[in-house]
Formats: structure tokens, C-alpha cells, sequence
């Protein structure tokens, strides 16, 4: 499987936006793809992870962005990429003046209509493969309709206090909250993390080890069918006015990085949801992602 190093600054806009679309087409297409906030985990020394994941890849994608014309780190990615011969593909995410070290390389413009097939053309040569864009979200019956939920219907147990902090979620004192919108109740800790404020050390799983785990039917608060949430069920969480891009008095400590789903792409893909920016992609079962868990009330 042929790997990608995704090089960019982290900008909260432009830049990191293309960062996580470009690994989701890559992934797609069967790429192996390393991106500092899926690949580095709590405990790594980074700079030595970054030095080897780069050195093990086979091609780098540099997403251009204003803050990438003074960024040294991202400066020495590329030097790097280039004296141990790992073709560099720089890709124009905002309308910005090249710095002087970028001036060689040929540049895909992405300001506007991004043409995948291109990009994608241009990774294909240098790993020897023909590669498409990745298809869109897949459709999953059933579970497009949002429905609405009665607060006296909301899967409160018996002596269990609640407290409505919005017009969409009721917080429960169990660990639970239920989301009037969708009919669904969440854990309010992610796997690993515990109590009112959530502490704790996030629970990193495999896909595989996760629906062993959690695939339905696990226990909590009084339920006994818990299970990972589909990729529209997870997605219905995501609120970009807030970094994490979720309710962050609902869902304290929530990790800005991948949550698994339980929607398969083939054999070996999976969607994933990444707090970090909202976006959702596909991952190899074999990565090591956070897990929150959901129950249906209804």
C-alpha cells in the first residue's frame, strides 16, 4: 500500500480544511496516509515520529496556505522530503505568494474548483498506480430521518435527574445525555474517560477491537445495548461554532481527532468522524481511534 505524508499548517481555515479533504480522497484511493493529528498519539517525541513517517512514505502532499510561507516546521518537512527523494506535490489552498523555497515546484491550484482527478493523477505517477476520486458518502437506509423526541419520552430511567441545558440536548446525572433531535442517547465521556467533567486517559481501539467490544449490546447507566454509532448518527454531533466542532458543556473533553463509526467502506475502509474539524473520512480498520458510544431510545 503506497503512503502519503500530508504537510500543512494548522490555520483553523483554509489550509487545514484541504489537509483533511486531501485525506479523505487518499485514503479513498488505498493510501496509507500520515497526518499529524490522526498519526500522533499522546506519549510520542513528534519530531522524531514526524522524521520517521516521512521517511517511510512514498510521496508528500504540501497544502499551501499563508501561514505556510513562515512556517520552519513545515519548511523543513519539505527540505526534507527532497534530499531523501520523496516526490513533493504542492497544492494551493488560498491565494497566496509562494515563498521563494517553493518557487520549483509546479503547484495545483485548489483555490477554487478542486479537480481531484488531477491530484490524484499526479500521486498515481509517482507510486505507479491508476488512482479515482473516492466516491460520495454512502446512503444507509434507515437512518437519514431526523426525528423528534418528546422530553417525556426521552429514555430518562427511573430516579435518574436530568437537566435540559439546551433546546436540543438533556443532560442526565447518570453519564448519559439524550438527544431530543434524534431520538438518540450518548455517553457523555468518550471510552476511557469517566464522571461529571470527564477525566481520565482516552481508550485508543482498533476498528475491530471496538465492535468486539462495543459492537451492540453493551452495558450502561441501566441499558444493556449500547453500541458505535453509523456515520450519520455520529455526524448529527458535529458543531463547527466550536473547537472541538462539538457541544463542549454536553461532551466535555472530547478529543479533537478521529471517532470510530460503525459504517464499513468495503473490506478494509471504515468512516470516521474527526472532532477536530467536523469532517468525516475513511480509515484502515488497523488505526487506533476514540470511541463514543450511543444508544437508541426509541
Amino acid at each position: 500500500m503506497p503512503k502519503a505524508f500530508i504537510s500543512y499548517a494548522r490555520d483553523g481555515s483554509h489550509g487545514e480544511n484541504l489537509a483533511a479533504e486531501i485525506q479523505q480522497q487518499l485514503q479513498a484511493a488505498g493510501f496509507a496516509v500520515f497526518r499529524d493529528v490522526i498519526g500522533l498519539k499522546p506519549g510520542d517525541v513528534w519530531y522524531h515520529k514526524l522524521e520517521f513517517e516521512l521517511e517511510t512514505s512514498d510521496v508528500m502532499v504540501l497544502v499551501v496556505s499563508e501561514k505556510v510561507r513562515t512556517s520552519k516546521w513545515v519548511h523543513n518537512e519539505v527540505s526534507m522530503a527532497e534530499d531523501i527523494g520523496i516526490p513533493v506535490i504542492p497544492v494551493l489552498a488560498e491565494k497566496v505568494r509562494h515563498p521563494l523555497w517553493l518557487r520549483h515546484l509546479q503547484v495545483l491550484d485548489f483555490c477554487g474548483a478542486r479537480d481531484w482527478g488531477l491530484l490524484l493523477g499526479a500521486l498515481g505517477h509517482h507510486v505507479g498506480r491508476t488512482l479515482t476520486p473516492q466516491p460520495p458518502l454512502p446512503e444507509v437506509e434507515g437512518e437519514q430521518e431526523v426525528l423528534s423526541l418528546s422530553p417525556s419520552t426521552s429514555g430518562r430511567g427511573v430516579g435518574v435527574r436530568e437537566n435540559r441545558v439546551s433546546d436540543r440536548y438533556i443532560i442526565h446525572d447518570n453519564g448519559t445525555v439524550t438527544d431530543t433531535l434524534t431520538s438518540l442517547m450518548w455517553k457523555r465521556c468518550s471510552e476511557g474517560l469517566n464522571g461529571a467533567d470527564c477525566s481520565g486517559k482516552f481508550a485508543y481501539f482498533t476498528w475491530d477491537d471496538a465492535m468486539s467490544k462495543f459492537g451492540k449490546d453493551a452495558s450502561f447507566a441501566g441499558y444493556s445495548d449500547w453500541r458505535m454509532p453509523s456515520i450519520h448518527e455520529l455526524r448529527t454531533l458535529v458543531d463547527r461554532s466550536q473547537h472541538p466542532t462539538i457541544d463542549q458543556l454536553v461532551f466535555p473533553q472530547t478529543s479533537a481527532t478521529w471517532h470510530w463509526s460503525s459504517t464499513e467502506l468495503g473490506t478494509a475502509g471504515v468512516w470516521l468522524v474527526n472532532f477536530g474539524d467536523g469532517g468525516d473520512g475513511w480509515s484502515e480498520r488497523g488505526s487506533a481511534c476514540v470511541v463514543r458510544l450511543v444508544h437508541s431510545c426509541q
